[in-house]
């Protein structure tokens, strides 16, 4: 504690912040003062800062020394120590004199935790009810049988004590206080003594060996992000991170939009700097965006290519969206795919218009055979990889294709069984939907982002499923094949009823030849005689598989069985 006052003991900048309630450090006490073993805590011997760090919570700062110490594990229970111990924080913690004693007269040896639960209690102090506030002075403190906590670390015990005579009513206050003296001396004097095993890492310990250590000894905990260990390391460079990443998001706003993790923007930047750095060495080292890849990046590598990366990711992402309806984010099938073409993008940049024209082809082919031969389902990291190297070949008229484009395989028949659950699958059918045109069911303009947004437009039942269940129809309701892009008005009108009646409906308002053109813009049977209009489930479903097979064939430029 002394340590923590002085600045001799900081946080890592990656640490999550104080999030300890009431709760957790009453128990933590409890343990304490049954002096139960309460963890290990971890510190990392820092003589010069590698990583950025800030003071304890409660602490300004001011007083941090440059070679403190920092606690990679045990933050949460030394502040909430210091917060009991000192009276600081939003709460007071006191000890049930009362409680104690009745307890301490029934057990011949020290009270085990499980019969100290009650004994640690705390007070708000911004609790509405004054039954819940802290004493408002000793006396109160004293009458209520509450010993604060805050006088073991100030050692005001003896002047609390004397304030008895005055506090309680009758002649038998030597007595109490005698009592009470004796419970401090055998409970709560040695909390002040309690130990915690300390394990120190060395100043060299390497910065992923300190992260993977923190990780194992702190399952409980946030996972520490890759972004929040490369903030802390670069900082001492002179590269802050954190700034940099809400710069070009404000510079590129999509990247908001389309909620992007700053950490995909870093693994690209790894992919360039791992092909760059074994250039032109013999058995050139792969590109890769694996996590222990990143964290070797150095300040210097990332200012080298974080600028651009973060554009390719800003305009591949404008491209999905134009090009690929992929309107918002929620219909983006591999939010992993951003990693290669945010990397490759520049190779598009680069190239004149007709030649640009070409590249973006490609890309677009690439995105759609990915999407649908599910090549990121596994292994994404090492995909993403892969995939730089290839696109980059195949974006200058080399030889190497993306295995998804070369090996492009997809059967129709998976459609028939293949329901919502399938994430990138179900996404990928709606943001081809979307890129064929879809118009809103209740207006028939073309849906763009904005109007997705403001309709709350989402992917329903065509065939809604209580129509299926009343009607007894064995077929599943929850086929992605059964999805369509409907905004909520309509889904509302919809309700359960049967598609030839709901369709009826709208024809009343928007016409016969209206509802058609909406339908077939979905990849839906829009013909009068359909099975749609028909109510047959069975076969509706096998029209609108051929529909969503002629247009995978139309975007992947391949045929499918």
């Amino acid at each position: 504690m002394d340590d923590m006052k002085r600045g001799r003991l900081a946080i890592p900048d990656f640490q999550r912040s104080f999030v300890w309630d009431p709760a957790d450090t009453q128990k933590l006490l409890v343990s304490i003062v049954a002096r139960y073993p309460a963890g290990t805590l971890l510190f990392w011997e820092q003589k010069t800062p590698q990583i950025r760090r800030r003071s304890f919570e409660g602490f300004d700062g001011t007083q941090l020394k440059e070679s403190a110490t920092l606690v990679l594990d045990g933050q949460q229970r030394l502040t909430s120590i210091f917060q009991a111990l000192t009276g600081t924080g939003p709460q007071r913690f006191f000890v049930d004199l009362k409680l104690l004693g009745s307890l301490d007269s029934d057990s011949p040896g020290l009270l085990d935790a499980s019969r100290l639960d009650d004994v640690i209690v705390y007070r708000e102090i911004n609790a509405r009810s004054l039954r819940k506030r802290p004493p408002v002075n000793t006396a109160e403190e004293i009458r209520q049988s509450l010993f604060p906590l805050s006088l073991i670390e100030s050692d005001r015990i003896e002047e609390w004590l004397d304030v008895m005579e005055e506090a309680i009513d009758g002649e038998n206050w030597k007595a109490i206080r005698s009592e009470v003296r004796e419970l401090v001396r055998k409970y709560l004097r040695p909390i002040g003594n309690y130990r915690f095993p300390v394990v120190e890492l060395p100043e060299a310990t390497p910065l992923d060996a300190v992260c993977r250590i923190f990780e194992t000894l702190n399952r409980t905990g946030v996972k520490l992000s890759v972004f929040e260990l490369l903030a802390a390391r670069f900082w001492p460079a002179g590269v802050d991170l954190r700034r940099d990443w809400e710069r070009v998001q404000h510079k590129h706003p999509i990247l908001a939009t389309f909620e992007v993790d700053a950490y995909y923007l870093l693994q690209a930047v790894s992919l360039r700097a791992t092909v760059e750095k074994f250039k032109g060495t013999r058995g050139n080292k792969s590109a890769s965006a694996q996590r222990s890849d990143v964290l070797e990046l150095t300040p210097a590598e990332f200012e080298k290519h974080w600028d651009q990366v973060a554009l390719g990711a800003a305009r591949a992402l404008t491209f999905l969206r134009d090009e690929c309806g992929v309107l918002a984010p929620k219909w983006l099938p591999y939010s992993m795919m951003l990693v290669p073409l945010s990397a490759v993008w520049h190779e598009v940049e680069t190239k004149r218009s007709a030649q640009s024209g070409v590249a973006l082809q490609k890309i677009r082919r690439f995105f759609w055979c990915s999407v649908f031969s599910r090549n990121y389902d596994q292994g994404g990291n090492s995909q993403a990889g892969k995939d730089f190297m290839d696109l980059t070949s195949w974006l200058n008229d080399g030889e190497r294709i993306p295995e998804a484009v070369e090996g492009f395989t997809f059967t129709g028949e998976v459609l028939d069984s293949a329901r919502t659950n399938l994430q990138a699958l179900y996404k990928g059918v709606m943001a081809l939907t979307l890129s064929s045109g879809a118009r809103d069911f209740h207006s028939g303009s073309t849906l763009t982002p904005e109007k997705i947004l403001e309709e709350s437009i989402d992917a329903h039942h065509i065939f809604p499923k209580k129509y299926l269940e009343e009607t007894g129809d064995p077929g599943n309701p929850e086929l992605i094949l059964n999805r369509a892009l409907i905004d909520k008005r309509t889904n509302q009108s919809i309700g359960k009823r049967a598609p030839s009646e709901y369709l009826s409906t709208m024809e009343e308002a928007l016409g016969e030849e209206e509802v058609s053109g909406i339908l077939q813009s979905h990849l839906l049977p829009g013909d009068h005689n359909s099975q749609l209009r028909n109510d047959n489930y069975a076969a509706f479903l096998f029209t609108r598989k051929a529909l969503v097979v002629k247009a995978i064939e139309s975007v992947t430029g391949e045929s499918t069985p």
